[in-house]
């Protein structure tokens, strides 16, 4: 049985995931596999594809071990990048470190939110915080269950006055926020 390494879950052949992914060399002509390259510049109505690979608003060029995918690549797996596997009746599903950089990525200006002692509407919840925050670019609200949401902003600038001012007050609750 193989395992991953530093890790005690042994993970069956059957239940990896066996898709590949190519990689470009990130000088010359680009026909190396060794290293996944992109565009830096993000596009400005971004697809999921696209926020999956982590394009978006970000400031690329202050990122410096950014692992991104080019324009027309799609995005394979190779075997060991996915280990899945059932402990104790838990399942659990492991990623390599390229690919888990990639999904951190996706999620670095989502904040979790949700009003305190009320259950509140997606509709009444998106006109609340957009009064409240006036963010100088849109940003997803994403309904989670349970009175949570997930916000999503496109600039770090809205990200980072969301979290560092406040107390946020809706409706006459608090309305907590979890990076």
């Amino acid at each position: 049985m193989d395992t991953m390494e530093g890790d005690v879950a042994h993970f069956p052949a059957k239940d990896r995931n066996t898709k590949k992914v190519r990689f470009k060399d990130k000088g010359g002509d680009g026909e190396s596999d060794s290293d996944m390259v992109v565009d830096r510049v993000p596009p400005v109505s971004a697809s999921w594809r696209d926020k999956i690979l982590g394009k978006g608003s970000v400031d690329w060029e202050k990122e410096s071990d950014l692992v991104v995918l080019e324009e027309n690549e799609d995005l394979e797996f190779l075997e060991g990048d996915v280990l899945k596997s059932t402990i104790d009746g838990i399942s659990s599903i492991n990623f390599s470190d390229c690919i888990q950089q990639i999904l951190v990525k996706d999620m670095e200006l989502t904040v979790v939110v949700k009003l305190l002692g009320w259950n509140i509407g997606y509709a009444a919840l998106y006109n609340q915080v957009s009064s409240l925050w006036k963010s100088c670019r849109p940003f997803r609200l994403m309904d989670i269950e349970n009175g949570y949401f997930l916000v999503k902003f496109q600039c770090v600038e809205d990200f980072d006055k969301v979290l560092s001012q406040g107390p946020w007050i809706v409706y006459g609750q608090y309305l907590t926020l979890q990076p």
